[in-house]
């Protein structure tokens, strides 16, 4: 790979301000780890030492919202400048899709305009679910007609989801199965709800390889003329169609065999480079994406997509 020829669409920011909020609600260990701390400096010294060119920096989880609005909306605020502090400082280096003081719906359209129309965000980073409101929630429309009419690149990164029994082992360490469960069902809520269609200026991005969207994908296809053989319910849902127009993040250790698997629902063009750092400790980065790279130069059917997976989707995507 030619030096700093790499996008990566999913890397992370933390401020002190999001880091007291989660202390001050006990929520440090909410998802069952610890969060990193976050600075401009390291970001950029990681960056350059996997050849990074561009990141797009998002908020993860825990989603920032604990019922207090003012303080939701303060953070949120913080995260937003933050992050448009380093794009505005790296322009070349840096973009940012802005997190918003959902599940309160006024605050966070106030704050979607701000982030895209003054701050110069791309799009929006959406939590799996805000507190229990789900992408695709008819509450939201005023927020997507927003979204659409500016064309927002959209991330969706998965928290955890409301009523876990506690007492169920993957309700701890939450990125095992919860992160990935709940990505698949806000998409599969966005689909059935019909969003992608209603809105179709709005460009999807999905985590971690698609998550278990190519798991479910033939029965995701048939449920509906199963479940709802006359269209009363749902209506024209069309799974292919509207999956075909998602991209999706390879964050999470790439490994052969999910690539493969993604790439029986998802276009090569709509599959990106994400690292998710600082979360993962920085070798398994560095290994991660130089097992990724090997696995690209050397399996014949994989070559000429490297290029476009590494950069070139997501330079059309967000450097337009």
């Amino acid at each position: 790979m030619s030096e700093n020829r790499i996008i990566d669409v999913h890397t992370h920011i933390t401020t002190p301000r999001f880091m007291k909020m989660l202390e001050d609600n006990n929520a440090l260990w909410e998802d069952g780890f610890p969060i990193p701390k976050w600075n401009l400096k390291d970001c950029l010294d990681t960056m350059d030492e996997l050849e990074i060119c561009h990141a797009v920096l998002s908020e993860s989880s825990p989603h920032p919202f604990y019922g207090n609005l003012q303080e939701s909306i303060d953070v949120c605020r913080d995260l937003n400048d933050t992050a448009a502090d380093a794009k505005s400082k790296h322009p070349d280096r840096f973009s940012f899709t802005a997190t918003l003081p959902l599940p309160d719906i006024n605050a966070a359209c106030h704050e979607a305009v701000r982030c895209m129309d003054e701050l110069g965000a791309s799009g929006i980073k959406f939590a799996s679910n805000s507190r229990g409101l789900y992408i695709g929630d008819p509450s939201l429309e005023p927020l997507m007609q927003e979204l659409d009419k500016r064309g927002a690149v959209c991330t969706i990164h998965p928290t955890i989801p409301d009523r876990l029994n506690q007492d169920v082992f993957s309700a701890g360490p939450v990125p095992m199965f919860e992160f990935i469960a709940d990505t698949t069902r806000a998409v599969i809520n966005m689909i059935a709800s019909g969003v992608i269609r209603r809105y179709p200026n709005i460009k999807w991005i999905v985590p971690h390889s698609g998550s278990f969207l190519p798991n479910i994908y033939p029965r995701f296809i048939s449920i509906f003329d199963i479940l709802d053989p006359t269209h009363e319910k749902y209506g024209d849902i069309n799974v292919e169609a509207d999956i075909k127009k998602l991209y999706f993040d390879l964050a999470g250790h790439p490994v052969p065999h999910l690539l493969d698997f993604l790439m029986t629902i998802a276009d090569s063009s709509h599959i990106l480079y994400g690292t998710d750092s600082p979360f993962p400790p920085k070798g398994f980065v560095v290994k991660g994406l130089q097992d990724f790279i090997n696995m690209m130069d050397t399996r014949e059917d994989l070559k000429s997509y490297k290029t476009m997976i590494l950069h070139d989707n997501a330079a059309a995507l967000i450097l337009h």
